[in-house]
């Protein structure tokens, strides 16, 4: 079994403060999302104090195989007296940024402000305020060279997080994601992950294979409603003939500009427009290595299933990782290209 040591820090990238033995963790990835860590200890060993762990004052750190892999806060703990266990729950790093808002006017350029700059000033406004200093080293200079219009309104107190995604999501946007180690913001542009070539999965590693379609939020006709009344439509004959006519409605009062309501309005058209095919796989973690591949990484899938037969690239949207003090296994979140 790969060596795994479970610890917390000071918030903010201090100092260590103690390690824990654990015996069942789990802990996940997501692309452009903070992914989770869950673990339990037990509630009459001595290191499992307050002092040595406490929600919303450390951070919770995993090394695997002399590597940290994941750092972020600790945000709950639940104790169990019957149980004899504390039950402890975080996420990674960029769960810091769901408690970040915009408190000021911010104006940026499309003629002057890459959308790089633009994430990184979000979360430099805040990193800036008495006590919103979370660690988070924006000082990368890499851009996209794609430059952007953006407006953020002291009165809406809009959250860092939200709109470092919308930001993102836009035609055109990017992906982005914390290194746990260096606690740096990274940015990918147009994409963040490779074709694996080298990467197969298929019945020589796949302990479990489970699909899941689902046309509830299908829209083949986007209505997008914007400030002083601007409302702009489309629509996919295409998926009208397959779907039929499904509406689905956008609500923006902030944007009075047509551009920016229109491409809000094709983004949201893009995303509702296919039904969503979500692939999960349970695989073992040494063919391929874990952490070999990352999320955004596209990789192959060949599987025959009785339903719908599987022989196509994937891209990999995140994954987590099951470890005991016997078994790990990781569990792989797949959409089409």
């Amino acid at each position: 079994m790969p060596d795994t040591i479970l610890y917390t820090q000071v918030r903010g990238g201090g100092e260590r403060i103690e390690e824990f033995p654990a015996d069942d963790i789990k802990y996940g990835f997501r692309l452009n999302r903070p992914g989770a860590i869950e673990f339990k200890l037990a509630l009459d060993h001595p290191k499992t104090t307050q002092k040595n762990i406490e929600e919303g004052v450390h951070e919770i750190g995993l090394e695997r195989e002399g590597t940290i892999v994941k750092v972020g806060p600790v945000l709950t703990v639940q104790e169990d007296d019957r149980a004899n266990t504390l039950s402890v729950g975080g996420e990674g790093l960029m769960a810091y940024l769901r408690k970040m808002h915009i408190t000021n006017d911010l104006a940026f350029s499309a003629s002057t402000d890459d959308q790089f700059d633009i994430a990184r000033a979000l979360i430099e406004h805040h990193q800036n305020k008495s006590g919103g200093d979370f660690g988070i080293d924006t000082t990368a200079t890499t851009t996209s060279g794609r430059k952007r219009d953006a407006t953020y309104l002291r009165e809406a107190q809009q959250n860092v997080y939200d709109a470092i995604v919308e930001l993102s999501e836009v035609d055109d946007g990017f992906d982005f994601n914390f290194n746990p180690i260096t606690r740096e913001f990274d940015l990918f542009y147009p994409s963040r992950g490779r074709r694996r070539t080298d990467i197969v999965f298929d019945d020589r590693n796949i302990r479990q294979f489970n699909r899941k379609r689902d046309a509830t939020s299908q829209g083949s006709s986007v209505i997008g409603k914007f400030a002083d009344e601007l409302i702009v439509t489309t629509q996919d004959s295409g998926k009208i003939a397959k779907y039929g006519l499904t509406q689905r409605i956008v609500v923006h009062k902030d944007i009075p500009v047509v551009e920016t309501a229109i491409d809000q309005v094709t983004d949201a058209a893009r995303a509702w427009g296919i039904v969503p095919n979500l692939i999960v796989l349970t695989v073992n973690t040494t063919d391929p290595q874990l952490f070999t591949y990352e999320p955004g990484d596209e990789v192959k899938v060949n599987w025959v299933s009785k339903y719908d037969e599987v022989n196509e690239f994937q891209r990999l949207i995140g994954f987590d990782v099951n470890w005991t003090a016997a078994n790990e296994e990781a569990v792989l979140y797949l959409e089409p290209l």
